[in-house]
């Protein structure tokens, strides 16, 4: 598989986390208790459909704060990251469209790093670019031109942690597929590996391409190098924590009951996943996605900077996390109740500075939803 078949691809990853369309859903919530029920209240929103160019979205990828608790924007299509305070107000753009020093072309990724730095990686302009908070760039940090790293996330000092999925030729010579999720330190080449599946290359089955790889699993990390790995999949609900040096340390597990997608929810994920990828020029694929036929147990896992894991239930249609400390207790469950349907598509980020979200297939235009954490009881 091509550089841009597999960046096309990827892009349809963070869908994956949804478990399926917007179909009503009931019996989800029956194995789950928790002490305390907090409810997200959405205080603000960055995107609008007309008017200030700053705040006209295009094509979100992926977002995240600053160090200084500020929202960063980054847009595929508008190639550069935008900047926002706190509470949604413009304040600069880092980068523009280009081939020159310290432009982008299809950005994939950003990663703020624990010295300030916001890293953007833009395969097609030579891999990780590193800017300044101002927005100054400081130069190529990583080159990278094939196999692009794909959802990455900061982590401890200046790494990261990301998947990657490599084509190559095995000892038989057939084309195989080597799929791992990775700590990477400024190199393109892993530090480590926290999880690897390889499988045979078959480009004539997307959906099982796609599911051994890109939309198999969601991760996290804190600034401390611990790593959460939870398997995208309808048979259980586990999320497993990975010590800096690779040791297993937290398995966190729940019962949970088989919600089975309605027919109307399958037919909109593969015209979704198909049109998505067309739309973005990808051709010379066989386009042929099969949806499972339940819903994920889990569509997503955040920290918080709290010693807490956020556990997001691909079960049910808005969204509601399980919240757990790193020794696996449950204490609280968190809701956003009114989101509506559009918030199955949501992704969340999780972190010290606070909570937002946006949707990867949004009704109407791009937004970003700043949300409020209530406090907690005592």
């Amino acid at each position: 598989m091509t550089l841009r078949e597999f960046v096309v691809v990827g892009a349809v990853f963070a869908f994956a986390g949804c478990g399926g369309g917007a179909g009503e859903t009931s019996g989800a919530e029956s194995d789950f208790a928790a002490e305390q029920t907090l409810e997200l209240e959405i205080t603000g929103t960055i995107g609008i459909e007309l008017g200030d160019s700053n705040y006209v979205l295009g094509a979100v990828q992926q977002i995240a704060h600053d160090l200084s608790g500020n929202i960063l924007v980054l847009d595929r299509s508008a190639c550069c990251v935008r900047v926002y305070s706190p509470s949604g107000e413009f304040i600069r753009q880092i980068s523009n469209e280009g081939s020159g020093p310290g432009e982008l072309l299809n950005p994939f990724a950003i990663v703020v790093t624990e010295d300030g730095r916001i890293l953007v990686e833009s395969p097609y302009s030579g891999g990780v670019h590193a800017f300044t908070q101002s927005g100054e760039w400081l130069g190529l940090v990583t080159q990278i031109s094939n196999n692009p790293l794909m959802n990455a996330v900061g982590a401890e000092g200046s790494s990261y942690i990301a998947m990657r999925v490599v084509v190559d030729v095995n000892e038989s010579g057939d084309l195989e597929v080597d799929a791992f999720i990775g700590l990477y330190e400024e190199d393109e080449e892993p530090a480590r590996k926290y999880w690897e599946y390889v499988f045979p290359y078959d480009p004539n089955d997307l959906t099982t391409m796609l599911k051994n790889s890109l939309m198999g699993h969601v991760f996290t990390a804190d600034r401390d190098g611990n790593v959460f790995i939870a398997e995208l999949t309808s048979e259980q609900y586990l999320v497993q924590g990975f010590r800096a040096d690779g040791e297993l340390f937290l398995e966190i597990e729940q019962d949970a009951d088989r919600v089975e997608k309605t027919q109307q929810e399958m037919d909109e994920e593969e015209t979704y996943v198909i049109s998505y990828l067309r739309a973005l020029g990808l051709d010379g694929v066989a386009l042929q996605y099969n949806p499972q036929p339940c819903r994920n147990t889990i569509s997503d896992v955040e920290t918080d900077g709290e010693g807490r894991v956020w556990v997001r239930r691909g079960t049910v249609q808005e969204p509601v996390f399980d919240v757990y400390d790193y020794s696996g207790e449950k204490l609280f469950t968190v809701s956003v109740p009114g989101a509506g349907e559009d918030s199955t598509f949501w992704e969340f980020t999780i972190d010290q500075f606070g909570i937002i979200a946006y949707s990867v297939n949004p009704e109407l235009y791009q937004q970003v939803y700043i949300l409020e954490m209530p406090e907690l009881q005592q």
